[in-house]
């Protein structure tokens, strides 16, 4: 899981994420650049220009910590992703800074195997 997680920031800190990925939503997180996006009360949403490179994010760290990830615990993953991206979006915080702060912050929440 380490190494996963070492790939995945030197794909961040090299630009290397999609410029076209399907949006993020479930788990009670949403992640969007449309203001019309539909919701439910309890969802964390995410709205971002950025949304198809945050969408990225999640979707890479869904598939380093799908051991990790269950039917219950997912319902904590993704929203606490959710509001750390949020987080930094209010201190206007660059992508690439965003990005790892988040995957910095899973590591050290969720732990590395």
């Amino acid at each position: 899981m380490q190494h996963k997680l070492e790939i995945l920031k030197t794909k961040i800190n090299s630009g290397q994420f999609p410029d076209d990925y399907p949006h993020f939503g479930g788990a009670n997180l949403i992640i969007t650049d449309s203001p019309n996006r539909n919701y439910h009360d309890g969802d964390i949403v995410v709205y971002s220009m950025h949304a198809t490179a945050l969408s990225w994010l999640v979707f890479e760290l869904k598939e380093i910590y799908n051991n990790e990830i269950d039917y219950i615990n997912k319902y904590d993953f993704y929203p606490y992703i959710g509001a750390l991206i949020n987080n930094t979006l209010k201190r206007q915080e660059p992508l690439f800074e965003t990005m790892l702060l988040v995957v910095e912050e899973i590591e050290s929440e969720w732990g590395v195997n």
